[in-house]
């Protein structure tokens, strides 16, 4: 068994069931149903029930025409005026059974519906660390079997399971009242005899195939991964090693499945032999009843009809009960994902971010992704309205984290941050979050158009807007060479467009946004040396309305900083202008020397 099913079946036994998330599945159905829509559900239920209570009657008609017929020519305009009505009433049975469908359609549609919103708003509610931490293939799986088991439990509810039973109370009723309560005794005990055998069966089948879906969502997580890195994998020729892997995973779902397909086999067995018992000694026993003259031979026509009615249904029943536990097991999944707690959420009360010129304050802030490795320790700094403040040090001092904190992907350990005097924690995410536009060093673009990319930092943009932002990042050049412009697509992940391509469009789309905090991720890590000079001077210029946070390795793109702080295992160790870290002769200095030889080197 892989180490991440290990992993995700821990999980599964820790967190369990969380009934607060199937209350808020259930909700979807009902609670938070629309009045139209749960007055289709009531009219959906009373259709299935008179559905079945027409089946059930259909026999009585047709054995009461036999029984008609059964004494002679005399009888037989009566046996025909019979005939007739249950001609009607099939037609009538299978006139209901197609009117399910217009009534269903739109309460499946609705709930997988408003389920799949429920669950992508979840997912982007959930932190940072949280999604680092999963595969998107993983999850991109889960999300689909679990939305096509909704789709499955909600089908199998209400064309299988709710007419079978209501058939079966009302078909005990009447064999009840017009024939020997031997009879119902025996229906009854040969259903609770298979529902015993099905339920116990299924259950250990259940564990087995829950073990295999969650191998086979690591084993799409895998796949998908590979896909997504098709480049990396080119780069290495590991196309054997990522096939290999997968085979692996696919191997342990291949082994699982086929050990719970044989127990299935077995259940299967047990299971007809249960309703062969019980259909044989029912019709025994009418038979018997026929020849001493106690029953007529139409209500042995009916007692047969019954069976046959019933027990292909029961016969299927088996194997949509399994189907039922399957989709529940893929629900798990996604009932779990539902359950996870976003590690950052706003506080009760939390209030909109109120307007202000863009002031930034760290008092005392300290982090640790992890408790045993510090990554900052009560960092201190003020980036004034409208000015720029540059974050520069070693690799792994703490820069981006910064950048994470300031944007509240995490929550400091100690200490606080401010903007315009208020704390993050004390404002919603989504007003703290509208402020800020981050233009990363890893930049991932939609698998849309230019045009959408851009226009993502504020949807409600116009086309001339998403120009003048395209213009302003030196990118209107390259668009007007393409065939179709702003409608190029870029690809998966952008990667039709070069990285310093796919830079400019970050850096438009964060102009287009036009925030009150801009934070500047090594943003033009990407680009040309003579591109890279033209875009600080738009940055700049487009800077001066919003105060200004850069993260930088290079330090060639921060020396018209207002202040540059110098990060070194998580603490500030210097401060100050360009000019003055350089006459301090110390950690700043000597990272530009070792930069400008390189430069020299490379030049």
């Amino acid at each position: 068994m892989s180490r991440e099913l290990r992993a995700l079946e821990h999980a599964t036994r820790s967190a369990g069931l969380d009934r607060a998330a199937w209350r808020r599945i259930r909700a979807l159905f009902w609670g938070e149903a629309e009045p139209a829509l749960r007055r289709r559900i009531v009219g959906t239920v009373a259709l299935l029930c008179g559905m079945a209570l027409v089946n059930a009657l259909v026999p009585l008609l047709f054995a009461r025409a036999v029984d008609v017929l059964a004494h002679g020519r005399p009888a037989a305009s009566g046996a025909l005026a019979i005939v007739a009505g249950y001609v009607v009433a099939q037609w009538l049975a299978r006139v209901l059974s197609e009117l399910r469908w217009g009534l269903y359609g739109p309460i499946e549609q609705r709930t997988r519906r408003r389920l799949a919103r429920v669950s992508l708003d979840h997912l982007h509610a959930l932190s940072l660390r949280f999604h680092l931490a999963r595969r998107t293939g993983q999850i991109s799986r889960v999300l689909d079997n679990g939305l096509g088991a909704v789709r499955e439990l909600l089908f199998d509810s209400v064309f299988l399971i709710l007419p079978l039973l209501a058939e079966l109370l009302f078909v005990a009723g009447i064999m009840l009242a017009r024939l020997d309560a031997l009879f119902a005794l025996v229906l009854v005990t040969t259903v609770l005899l298979y529902g015993v055998a099905l339920v116990a069966g299924s259950e250990w089948l259940r564990t087995h195939q829950r073990k295999a879906v969650a191998e086979g969502a690591v084993a799409h997580g895998k796949a998908v991964d590979s896909l997504l890195n098709y480049e990396t994998v080119k780069y290495f020729g590991n196309e054997r090693h990522v096939s290999e892997r997968y085979d692996a995973s696919l191997a342990e779902v291949e082994r699982l499945t086929v050990k719970a397909l044989r127990f299935r086999s077995l259940t299967g067995i047990l299971l007809v032999s249960i309703l062969g018992l019980g259909t044989g000694a029912i019709l025994l026993l009418a038979a018997h009843r026929v020849t001493r003259g106690a029953m007529s031979v139409g209500e042995l026509v009916l007692v047969n009809t019954y069976l046959i009615q019933l027990i292909r249904p029961m016969d299927r029943l088996g194997q949509l009960y399994r189907s039922i536990r399957q989709a529940l097991v893929d629900l798990d999944q996604l009932v779990e994902l539902l359950a996870e707690e976003p590690e950052v959420r706003d506080r009760s009360g939390a209030v909109p971010l109120p307007q202000g010129p863009g002031e930034v304050r760290f008092e005392a802030v300290s982090f640790a992704y992890d408790p045993r490795h510090p990554i900052l320790e009560r960092i201190d700094f003020r980036i004034p309205p409208k000015r720029t403040l540059a974050v520069v040090g070693p690799t792994g001092a703490g820069k981006s984290t910064i950048a994470r904190l300031l944007f509240r992907f995490y929550d400091p350990s100690e200490g606080r941050i401010l903007i315009d005097g208020r704390d993050l924690r004390d404002v919603t995410q989504a007003s703290l979050r509208g402020a800020i536009a981050v233009v990363p060093q890893d930049t991932v673009l939609f698998n849309d158009t230019i045009g959408y990319n851009i226009a993502f930092g504020r949807p409600d943009a116009s086309q001339a807007e998403i120009e003048a932002a395209a213009r302003a990042a030196e990118l209107s050049g390259f668009i007007a060479r393409l065939p179709d412009g702003y409608g190029t697509l870029v690809g998966e992940r952008g990667l039709k467009l070069s990285g310093g391509e796919k830079q400019r469009v970050a850096i438009a789309r964060a102009i287009l946004k036009r925030p009150r905090l801009l934070i500047l991720d090594e943003a033009t890590s990407a680009l040309d040396s003579a591109t890279e000079q033209t875009i600080r001077r738009r940055l700049h210029e487009i800077g001066r309305g919003s105060t200004t946070l850069v993260i930088a390795h290079r330090l060639s793109t921060v020396v018209d900083a207002d202040e540059i702080l110098v990060l070194d295992r998580g603490r500030i160790v210097e401060r100050g202008t360009h000019a003055q870290l350089l006459a301090r002769h110390g950690l700043y200095a000597g990272l530009w020397r070792r930069q400008a030889a390189e430069q020299e080197r490379v030049g």
